[in-house]
């Protein structure tokens, strides 16, 4: 009963397991069985019983586990027949009217007909369903299947949304979850990500550009997941072999988001934001402008937090003289123009760089 009131509120599947033994599940016993044999992550998606699922975690407690479930394969196959409804109903209506109008409303109606599987045409080919269909009042018909059709494609936007906030959601909880595992790190992937934006805006970026820049950010260091913590959280120097496990994150993380599509955007900062404009950085060693900006930009962000976080060996360092330490080695280590577009961000005559940090950073947060 409590997994099917979870199922209700939720609108997706449930399946509560203890100590790895399913309890209670509102979905097929082959589904629950392919879940906990694939023991994945919060917010992966994941093939379950030949379906493609996207999986949510939002109670993990002890050997306590709710799983949320909600089937990519079902919504779409839903999405598609409800647009191909749409489509018919709009082929049939044209259909009837042409068949039973006389030439003079078949001459009328021909226009707007045209116009509506144009305009339908364009919006399947360039996959821009936020457009709408015009309704001009030249048919009451044709402007009530128009209607029809927007509310629909409204619905489908809405969904779509929604769907895209949960990810999100589930990748604030994954970030934050990394960042917990060493109480030095806690934050970190947040208050780059408000540095990062920072950065982008004072270079003037596009929004659509900031965006990628905020979340790419706060997902950076996600490859950390596959790092021990005994290495993660060591207080002193790094072993060669220890450094070269840390130096294998990046791509982890690549790896990582290359399983949810949507996330694409965001791979080359989680995979190049340790690369160095003088050729030295890693993975792959990339020089200057074959850098990516955003990469360039997180790394930044990322060592001016790490320089401005307390450590197990090390103290805090200002901010200002972290900005000291960034502009000696820009053109080396940091890429110029974004170690002097941070600077610029941080600059304020009235205030010390430190105080200035601390309102920029609770400011980005708000938003």
């Amino acid at each position: 009963t409590y997994a099917r009131v979870l199922a209700d509120l939720s609108g997706a599947d449930i399946v509560i397991t203890v100590d790895h033994k399913v309890v209670a599940r509102t979905v097929p016993q082959e589904v629950t069985r392919d879940l906990v044999a694939a023991e994945i992550e919060p917010g992966e998606t994941t093939q379950l019983n030949g379906e493609e699922y996207a999986v949510r975690t939002p109670l993990s407690s002890g050997p306590v586990r709710i799983y949320s479930l909600s089937s990519i394969d079902v919504a779409a196959r839903e999405a598609t027949g409800s647009a191909m409804k749409a489509l018919g109903m709009v082929a049939l209506g044209g259909f009837v009217l042409a068949a039973i109008g006389s030439l003079w409303l078949a001459r009328t109606l021909t226009d707007p007909i045209k116009r509506v599987a144009g305009d339908i045409a364009t919006m399947t080919a360039s996959r821009d369903f936020g457009r709408t269909l015009d309704v001009d009042g030249t048919s009451r018909e044709l402007d009530a299947l128009a209607t029809a059709f927007n509310e629909l494609m409204g619905g489908l936007t809405v969904a779509e949304a929604e769907t895209q906030s949960a990810y999100l959601g589930a990748i604030r909880a994954l970030a934050a979850a990394l960042d917990a595992r060493d109480p030095y790190t806690a934050g970190h992937s947040e208050r780059v990500s408000a540095l990062s934006v920072l950065v982008a805006r004072q270079l003037a970026l596009s929004e659509a550009e900031v965006d990628i820049i905020r979340l790419g950010a706060l997902l950076h260091d996600i490859g950390k997941i596959g790092v021990a913590d005994h290495i993660l959280r060591k207080p002193g120097a790094l072993s060669a072999d220890e450094f070269e496990q840390i130096r294998r994150h990046p791509g982890l993380g690549a790896r990582i988001l290359r399983k949810v599509p949507f996330l694409e955007p965001h791979l080359a900062i989680v995979e190049l934001h340790h690369e160095r404009p003088d050729g030295k950085g890693y993975p792959f060693g990339l020089l200057g402008d074959n850098i990516p900006l955003d990469a360039r930009i997180v790394h930044v962000a990322d060592a001016f937090d790490a320089m401005t976080s307390a450590r197990a060996y090390r103290p805090a360092r200002a901010a200002s003289v972290a900005l000291v330490e960034l502009q000696r080695y820009s053109g080396t280590q940091f890429d110029p123009a974004s170690v002097d577009a941070l600077r610029e961000a941080l600059a304020q005559s009235t205030s010390a760089p430190e105080r200035r940090l601390q309102a920029l950073l609770g400011r980005e947060a708000s938003a």
